[in-house]
């Protein structure tokens, strides 16, 4: 009976061992709960372009096409072409933002500054350019105030420069009737 004991008691042992070593050898299991847990997309932000480029003309040293980054201004392009001596910058707004394809030309002293045509069917020289005004100067327009103009800086930011007047209707707040009373005042080059 002793040697029936002692062959169980080295059964036993060696099936815990054998028990111990599978459980420690193994590397854990992923419970079934996390394997299903979905994991957040990635947010994706609408595509905003980060480079804008201009033509420079006029009384500059280095008339041409120059790729500038976004929120770049007039002063900053005309410090790259470099104005020449007969140039008259008091003419145009150093402190403008520059939009994507549009054109600066420098005059020179004693020259006038010429209108584009969009202007001047827009409303001459009294219309803001949406794409590159300040919330001080959209409130200049009837019918937009700081919420408005808010809302116009915030789309500017989240989807890029307006490409034709239409688009402000995409604007929370901007309607169809609110569009028809600021069309002349309001102008997308």
């Amino acid at each position: 009976m002793e040697k029936w004991r002692r062959y169980v008691v080295v059964l036993l042992v060696g099936l815990f061992i054998g028990v111990g070593y599978m459980f420690y050898s193994k590397e854990p299991e992923t419970p079934m709960v996390e394997q299903f847990v979905a994991t957040p997309e990635p947010e994706i932000e609408p595509s905003v372009p980060t480079e804008i480029v201009v033509y420079v003309t006029g009384a500059v040293e280095a008339p041409d096409m120059y790729t500038m980054p976004q929120g770049a201004r007039v002063g900053d392009v005309l410090s790259l072409a470099v104005l020449t001596a007969e140039a008259d910058p008091e003419q145009l707004n150093l402190a403008q933002l520059l939009v994507d394809g549009t054109k600066v030309s420098v005059p020179k002293k004693g020259e006038t500054v010429v209108v584009p045509a969009a202007e001047e069917a827009g409303g001459g020289t009294n219309g803001v350019h949406v794409n590159s005004a300040t919330k001080d100067e959209l409130m200049t327009v009837p019918g937009i105030g700081p919420a408005k103009a808010e809302a116009i800086l915030n789309h500017l930011k989240q989807h890029g420069p307006f490409k034709s007047y239409e688009e402000i209707g995409n604007v929370k707040g901007f309607g169809e009737k609110t569009l028809e009373s600021m069309e002349g005042y309001l102008l997308v080059p």
